[in-house]
């Protein structure tokens, strides 16, 4: 008799909190750049920028997940998401980032790398103002960052490089110490970079149409071993055309392209 008891406790018990497990938020961990302000960073530690806005956003019409983010040098990210200790991220789906991960159809935010970007006093500006192709970029110096395939990819092996790992080394090699020439990056991330390490005054960019592959589609990358993968995708190409979110990632775009033009200089070694 208390046996049966017992059964029946159980499985009320059963009836009552089995719903409340099943609408538990499933927990999705998001590999984001730590360097790559006003985009994706870390602010004291804490990951920030536009990709984690849109994110947010766009969740809000995934029901039954929820997201974590954490910020690491971009390689690693990329590696973590690799070996499955990270399940999202957004980046360009190239044929490497394929054998690990599955990509959504439609693209989140488009990065537009058309941009040569200089110190107004070198004495090659001239030159870089007038440029038509790479051609005229002959005899310069590239300063590029280790682990950005996209670089490696589209610009042309005559034009020499000076490699460094860390974003914040590329501006100071550049305008400190004149290592190099120019970056090949986006206007938010020039502008944003330029006023937080004290280079706003010496920047200078020019919007050229010789560099191939410079509208960079940023897609929602998922590992492969996720269990619930091919739902989930489904689910966030379907938010992406929720009216509410397009409407939404206009206002948070134009939200971060005002932040770049008004940055001001938080680098303490600027």
């Amino acid at each position: 008799m208390r046996s049966k008891i017992f059964a029946i406790v159980a499985i009320v018990l059963l009836q009552i909190f089995a719903p409340a497990r099943a609408q538990t938020p499933l927990l999705l961990k998001v590999a984001m750049s730590e360097a790559l302000p006003p985009i994706s960073h870390a602010t004291n530690g804490e990951p920030d920028g536009l990709l984690k806005d849109l994110l947010e956003e766009l969740f809000r019409h995934v029901p039954g997940y929820r997201l974590e983010f954490h910020a690491f040098p971009w390689t690693r990210a990329q590696r973590l998401l690799e070996v499955g200790q990270m399940d999202l991220m957004v980046t360009f789906p190239s044929n490497s980032r394929k054998s690990y991960a599955v990509f959504s159809e439609a693209t989140l935010y488009t990065m537009d790398y058309g941009n040569l970007v200089y110190d107004s006093r070198n004495n090659k500006a001239l030159q870089l103002d007038a440029a038509r192709s790479f051609e005229d970029l002959r005899g310069m110096v590239f300063i590029s960052q280790e682990g950005v395939a996209w670089e490696d990819e589209n610009v042309p092996a005559f034009i020499n490089r000076y490699k460094v790992n860390a974003p914040r080394a590329m501006w100071h090699m550049m305008f400190q110490r004149r290592a190099g020439d120019f970056f090949i990056m986006t206007e938010e991330h020039a502008l944003y970079s330029a006023s937080r390490y004290g280079y706003r005054e010496q920047l200078r960019m020019k919007k050229v149409d010789f560099i191939p592959n410079s509208q960079v589609e940023f897609h929602i990358g998922l590992r492969k071993s996720h269990p619930r993968r091919a739902a989930l995708m489904r689910a966030i190409d379907a938010a992406m055309a929720h009216p509410d979110f397009m409407a939404r990632r206009k206002v948070i775009e134009r939200k971060y392209r005002n932040l770049a033009r008004t940055a001001t200089n938080t680098d303490p070694a600027g």
